[in-house]
């Protein structure tokens, strides 16, 4: 059974309210994932297509690589840290297990490379995962440039062929930078999102969200924090709305997603031909993309059952005994 996720306006209006983002250098972008267009199954099966949206594109690949940076300097006490954390964990409990990996790089006045956490498969590592968040702590200064350039280098460090990276970055503070987003979306192809939570640089944000070709979300409203990441409350990459339409012509409209776009629909069983999966995605700025995915169900061969083949041979000899018979008259 299908079920449309129909969003109220009073609640598209709170949370306009809550959460102001950003979208920098927005096209609209979604694309499938699994299974591979052009699959073949047996008729009737029954399929949950993946996909991924975003409103400022980079989606695609067979799967997503993620850090998540987030600031540990001491700032960070108090209330701060434990709202990121259970965002953080919300956001990692959402996704495809199947088809992502997750890295946790924590940074306050210096940061490396897979600290506390390099990419790690969510399903088979999220106790690690779980662990890595819960066991970050507050203390230090704010080296925001330090935290990105550690951030990417997980990535590209740990990088799984034909994935999308992808590092979102969690920040209270004011601090140091030096356009180390840009270099990685220039060299690598890296999307740095960014998320605000109170006293934070709001134009230091924004400019790290540009550089990487991301979102800037303001999170000021921690009460809020963990729907934004779960996708329950809205999403960190710029989307406004997916829709999907089935093979049988049936309309799922604003499909759930979680806090980076990723969504699923079924279980769908599959005609004998051509199933056409046909996904319509619109970002926050009105721009819009498409992306179909073709599934063929393919018919059973019938296989006679040992007793039809036991006639069939008696037949077949009984036709030769005759033949042999008319012959010799």
């Amino acid at each position: 059974m299908f079920k449309s996720v129909k969003m109220l306006l009073l609640g598209a209006l709170a949370f306009t309210v809550m959460f102001v983002g950003t979208v920098a250098n927005a096209a609209t972008s979604v694309s499938w994932l699994s299974p591979a267009d052009g699959s073949t199954f047996a008729t009737g099966t029954n399929v949950s297509p993946t996909g991924q949206a975003s409103g400022v594109g980079g989606t695609g690949g067979t799967g997503l690589d993620l850090v998540l940076v987030i600031d540990v300097s001491g700032s960070m006490g108090g209330a701060n840290m434990p709202a990121a954390q259970a965002a953080a964990n919300a956001l990692v409990a959402s996704l495809p297990a199947a088809t992502t990996s997750v890295g946790i790089v924590k940074f306050n006045s210096w940061a490396s490379p897979n600290v506390p956490l390099g990419l790690t498969p969510v399903s088979t590592g999220m106790a690690a995962i779980t662990s890595a968040i819960n066991g970050l702590s507050a203390g230090g200064g704010t080296n925001l440039g330090a935290g990105v350039q550690a951030g990417a280098q997980t990535l590209t460090g740990g990088h799984t062929a034909g994935r999308t990276m992808m590092q979102v970055v969690i920040s209270d503070g004011y601090g140091s930078y030096s356009g180390q987003a840009a270099t990685a979306y220039a060299n690598s192809g890296i999307v740095t999102h960014t998320v605000g939570i109170p006293g934070h640089n709001v134009s230091l944000m924004q400019t790290i969200a540009n550089d990487g070709n991301g979102v800037y979300t303001d999170g000021n409203n921690l009460a809020g924090l963990t729907g934004l990441f779960n996708g329950t409350g809205g999403n960190l990459v710029g989307l406004q709305n997916v829709d999907v339409v089935l093979p049988d012509g049936t309309v799922l409209t604003n499909v759930a997603t979680d806090g980076l776009g990723n969504f699923t629909v079924g279980p769908y069983a599959l005609a004998t031909g051509a199933n056409v999966f046909t996904a319509n995605a619109t970002g926050t700025d009105g721009t819009t993309a498409t992306s179909t995915l073709t599934l063929y169900g393919q018919g059973a061969t019938t296989v006679p059952e040992p007793g039809s083949l036991t006639l069939l041979g008696l037949g077949l000899l009984g036709m030769a005994g005759a033949r042999a018979r008319a012959r010799r008259r």
